[in-house]
């Protein structure tokens, strides 16, 4: 193992670990992980770390665009949100550069940030690409993850987190599955814009599903999505009690 993978694993070594992922982009992971992180950090001392080198989504989303992590001698500080959670990201190093990489850079820019990144929290949640690369590969190496796949039941959506899910029952994973933007609340009517296409029967071990309705106020909370009181925690309540479950079983 190299130096830094060596490092991240002597980080991550007896932390509670968790990867939000998406077999696609535009799904609404950043979200689901910013809030997921939000609602566990109320019982754990969290770190997120954003490991989407490509969006960079996180720190627009806590209102840290543009800002710049200090770097002392444990390490590449994290952001706070509170005193419970924290913030890892590129974007933190990189400040509004576009950064794009080929795939093998992909891996170093992630062995690099997990190996000099100051973690020192109980929890850990790491907001992954979109897709099947070698990302996963990577994290798999340094720590036993447990994943929340995010999708949504649009037809493609739900042909492409499959392969995804079949790509983790390979790993031995037993992922939880996030439905979001299922459905839209309009009085007492449930209201579903991509029908009633089920999410049952994927995979080759059946996941457990959270269900997240859509919700237009959403976009008033980008730079302070520690702030949202929305529709969405509800289910993002519910994910959090099935990931704790998790993990008072290991």
């Amino acid at each position: 193992m190299n130096p830094l993978l060596n490092l991240a694993r002597k980080k991550l070594q007896g932390r509670k670990t968790i990867a939000v992922m998406s077999a696609k982009g535009g799904v609404g992971k950043s979200v689901v992980s910013s809030l997921l992180a939000i609602a566990l950090s109320r019982e754990y001392n969290t770190l997120l770390i954003d490991l989407d080198i490509h969006t960079m989504a996180l720190p627009k989303l806590f209102g840290y665009e543009g800002s710049l992590h200090e770097v002392r001698k444990e390490g590449i500080v994290p952001f706070t949100i509170n005193e419970k959670l924290k913030l890892l990201t590129l974007g933190g190093v990189v400040r509004n550069k576009t950064v794009i990489l080929p795939g093998r850079n992909q891996e170093k820019v992630m062995e690099s940030l997990l190996g000099t990144g100051a973690i020192n929290e109980e929890l850990v949640i790491f907001d992954l690409p979109p897709g099947l690369g070698d990302e996963i590969l990577v994290l798999e190496k340094v720590t036993d993850f447990l994943p929340v796949v995010v999708t949504n039941p649009s037809e493609l959506s739900v042909k492409v987190v499959k392969y995804l899910l079949d790509y983790l029952a390979e790993l031995g994973k037993d992922p939880l599955l996030v439905a979001n933007m299922s459905y839209i609340k309009c009085g007492s009517q449930i209201i579903r814009p991509f029908g009633n296409l089920s999410l049952h029967g994927m995979g080759r071990k059946q996941p457990q599903i959270i269900e997240l309705p859509m919700d237009e106020t959403l976009n008033e909370f980008i730079g302070k999505i520690h702030e949202y009181k929305g529709e969405l925690l509800d289910g993002i309540n519910k994910l959090s009690i099935m990931i704790n479950e998790r993990m008072h079983q290991t």
